[in-house]
């Protein structure tokens, strides 16, 4: 089975493409040409003028038979399903073109696999790309016309760019070399012989692995054998032996081979009740992990669609939206292949690619714009792409959640099992491992749980069963080890020695102080704060900041939430207090974290005193009157600094409420702005599928009027080179053109042949009747009439008859002058 592509300029290559293809091939050909839904097509006409094979336009399901083309209508996909072409309504999509050759394409690797073939020719866009990777992935054929045979270079060049292209020719060269690649046999009877005998085999993993770094030696021998086979059927190679020897001497088709060895395809949501099941699972696991972040490893990601589907699925779990700041989420997605992973970097993908994809997500993780889906930039943040071999480089840790799918199935079971000890060393106790559909577990089965029935979904088992010895068995790498500093330092010590260590230590950092825990309580008291609470015994009761005295309790209340918020040591503002042998105090707050509770509790409060020198003529007011007048001063002056202090904050408070009265308005304007913005990518959308509707409408009306004229000119030659007589009318009588000899037996003027009326035709020395009437009657009756006259006593007729176009229309009438008639006898 072939399909085929085209749009703006693909007329004139399909028409090419037509006026080379082998009749007798076996084979059937669908084509998914771009055409406006609001006009008739005349493709079926253009195409059968071009080939001697049964063209056949699709209005309803046709069976699908050898030696056709088959060709949509307006307003319709066309797909392949059960030996049947079927007509499809098209997504409803502005941007996605109508047909759409991807929906084709893919239809037809999943119909027909290894004998598909997909042909990408001119035009815009890049509708085809994704279903050539198709195609490929089932071991089919892709070709795609090259750029400078190619009217409008853009589809076909965005089908290269894939790699998923096997050859670029022009539409000539593809009709040729479709019957090489057809008559090629399917047998893989060689190439598996060849395993047996693994002289060249070897020779060609050897050259392989020196170019590319990567041992296949591993890989399942059906489907390097298939996949070896692919090529030698592109390039044309019936013996293995002369293919290896093409590879010493071309590394780009061992680049070629290696892009098919990775089969680097994948789609949004492949597999959506796996991914639905996985959306269940994620909401479960999120719920019990709290807020850390969420590590997710996508190894074998391709071009990225798969870690994309699952970054979609987290932002909807963790109620994200765009810009709301840094995303709890780190997705890896790996791959050997680097032109693959540049294309999911950059998060740009054909408009066909949102099939699968549910709208409510299409709309708010993707912008729309030139026929293309662009991931938007806070769900490509989420996303790290990477060029890593998973069973030759280290694998990441910590991880979540893994998806590893349709991968496992090209290994051999060593190699899986290789593979999944790494997996097995990334996941965190507890973590997931999301599978394909035909993957297993395996060997690893006692370390993982089924997290979702028959949906691939596994959890790693939170125990911790497995001895040393079992984990060395699957080749699971020990994880590094901290050092265990415990014994060193005391491990061994009796509870009293520890706490009495403990209190040495706290002792010499706050001689004079307490440890407070995040609830603003003093757990424990180091020396005599008494002189700093409002109780005498600061030792019995339960105590508080609030037990402090007023200079240092607001200053505690403050000082202790921001030690435990930013996790380091704050000191307070020098404060005055009157004391035994101080006069100003102030507070010093470490934060403490215990192992066993991960995060910060506890803060370690030192009081510190000084003793602050009075000035001379402080110390000349030696009564304590005027001391107290002193201190009444300062306090009125702290007063006034407070009250100054909240109309500041005041101020500030009211002109945060104005930034973020003006921030939420500049919001709402950058939302408009969004929503404008998408409206006119749609409308440039809608535009440019316009456009190149025209563009085909204009070639089909160019090619017509081509045909127009090659009409024209025929008839002008058949009327010159007409041995009778013969005028063509229309129904008013006007002459519309008379063929040469009609002029010179009636004696027309070159005007009058083409703008006369037929009252204006007279036969010299003839017995001529009233043509007038005559032809009225044939206009009425609509049949052939005929009046006899004699010419010089020769009997003469004229054979009036009516001539007609589509549904029966009357357009004219020709006369025809039977008999011959030589200038002479006039």
């Amino acid at each position: 089975m072939v399909g085929i592509a085209a749009s703006a300029g693909g007329l004139e290559a399909i028409s090419l493409l037509a006026q080379h293809l082998p009749t007798d091939l076996n084979c059937a050909y669908i084509l998914a040409q771009h055409m406006s839904p609001h006009h008739d097509s005349v493709l079926p006409t253009l195409i059968s003028r071009e080939t001697r094979l049964a063209v056949k336009a699709v209005q309803d399901a046709l069976p699908i038979e050898p030696n056709t083309i088959y060709v949509p209508v307006p307003k319709t996909d066309l797909v392949v399903e059960d030996g049947m072409v079927h007509p499809r309504t098209p997504s409803g999509l502005p941007a996605e073109p109508k047909p759409s050759a991807d929906r084709l394409f893919r239809s037809i690797a999943e119909s027909y696999g290894e004998h598909s073939v997909g042909i990408v020719l001119s035009g815009t866009g890049s509708d085809g790309s994704y279903g050539v990777q198709a195609i490929r992935e089932a071991g089919g054929i892709t070709i795609a016309q090259d750029s400078s045979s190619a009217k409008y270079d853009t589809m076909p060049t965005s089908a290269v760019e894939t790699g998923a292209v096997d050859l670029i020719l022009s539409p000539r060269q593809i009709g040729e070399h479709l019957k090489t690649i057809l008559a090629h046999p399917r047998d893989f009877s060689e190439l598996q012989a060849l395993v047996e005998q693994p002289t060249e085999y070897d020779d060609l993993f050897h050259m392989l692995q020196a170019r590319t770094k990567v041992n296949f030696r591993h890989y399942k021998e059906t489907t390097v054998s298939r996949r070896i086979q692919r090529r030698m059927i592109a390039i044309g190679f019936d013996d293995y032996g002369q293919y290896v020897s093409f590879c010493r001497t071309n590394v780009e088709e061992l680049d070629a081979l290696f892009r098919d060895l990775l089969i680097s395809v994948t789609r949004f949501f492949r597999d959506p009740e796996q991914f639905d099941a996985l959306r269940r699972e994620l909401g479960r696991y999120l719920s019990e992990v709290g807020n850390r972040p969420i590590r997710v490893w996508v190894p074998g990601c391709a071009s990225g669609e798969e870690a994309y589907s699952i970054a979609f699925l987290l932002a909807d779990a963790l109620k994200l939206t765009g810009g709301d700041g840094e995303l709890g989420v780190q997705i890896f997605a790996t791959d050997l292949d680097a032109a693959a992973l540049a294309r999911g970097r950059a998060g740009v993908y054909p408009a066909s690619a949102s099939a699968g994809i549910p709208e409510s997500m299409l709309r708010r993780y993707f912008t729309l714009g030139d026929n293309l889906l662009r991931v938007r930039p806070e769900i490509q943040k989420m996303v790290r792409f990477s060029q890593h071999n998973v069973f030759q480089d280290p694998p990441f840790s910590d991880i979540d959640l893994v998806s590893f799918r349709n991968t496992l199935i090209y290994f051999e079971s060593s190699l899986q099992e290789k593979v999944m000890s790494r997996i097995l060393y990334a996941l965190r106790p507890g973590g997931l491992l999301f599978l394909g559909t035909s993957e297993n577990v395996g060997e690893m089965g006692p370390f993982f749980e089924q997290a979702a029935d028959r949906m691939q979904l596994f959890a790693k088992r939170t125990n911790s069963a497995f001895d040393h010895k079992t984990m060395a068995r699957f080749g699971v790498p020990p994880r590094r080890q901290k050092r265990d500093t415990r014994k060193e330092y005391g491990q061994g010590e009796s509870s009293s020695n520890k706490e009495e260590m403990f209190e040495v230590l706290a002792s010499s950092v706050a001689p004079i102080g307490f440890l407070a825990n995040d609830q603003k309580d003093l757990v424990r008291i180091f020396g005599d704060i008494s002189a700093f609470t409002k109780v005498t015994d600061a030792v019995r009761g339960r105590l508080t900041t609030n037990t402090l005295k007023e200079e240092l309790a607001s200053e505690a209340a403050s000082l202790i939430p921001l030690c435990l918020k930013y996790n380091r040591a704050r000191d307070g503002l020098w404060r005055e207090m009157l004391g035994q042998g101080f006069n100003r105090v102030r507070l010093r707050c470490y934060p403490m974290t215990l192992p066993s509770q991960g995060k910060t509790r506890y803060v370690l409060v030192s009081i510190e005193t000084d003793l602050l020198e009075i000035s001379a003529d402080r110390q000349s007011h030696g009564d304590n009157k005027e001391n107290s007048g002193y201190l009444t001063y300062v306090e009125n002056e702290l007063a006034d600094a407070r009250e100054a202090l909240q109309i500041t904050m005041e101020e500030l408070q009211t002109s945060n409420e104005e930034l973020q009265s003006t921030n939420e308005e500049l919001q709402s304007t950058n939302e408009e702005l969004q929503s404008t913005n998408e409206e006119l990518e749609t409308s440039n959308e809608e535009l440019q599928s316009t456009n190149e509707e025209l563009i085909t409408v204009n070639e089909e009306l160019l090619i017509n009027t081509d045909e127009l004229n090659k009409l024209v000119v025929e008839q002008i030659a058949i009327l010159e080179a007409l041995p009778l007589p013969m005028l063509v009318l229309d129904q008013m009588l006007n002459i519309k053109s008379a063929s040469k000899r009609a002029i010179e037996i009636f004696g027309l003027s070159e005007r009058v042949a083409h703008l006369g009326h037929i009252s204006q035709v007279k036969l010299p020395n003839a017995e001529f009747p009233r043509l007038i009437d005559n032809c009225s009657e044939v206009l009425k009756r609509r049949e052939t009439g005929k009046v006899r006259f004699t010419v010089d006593n020769q009997e003469m007729s004229l054979v009036i008859a009516p001539y007609f176009v589509q549904d029966n229309e009357l357009m004219g009438l020709t006369v025809v002058l039977e008999r011959a008639w030589s200038t002479e006898s006039a």
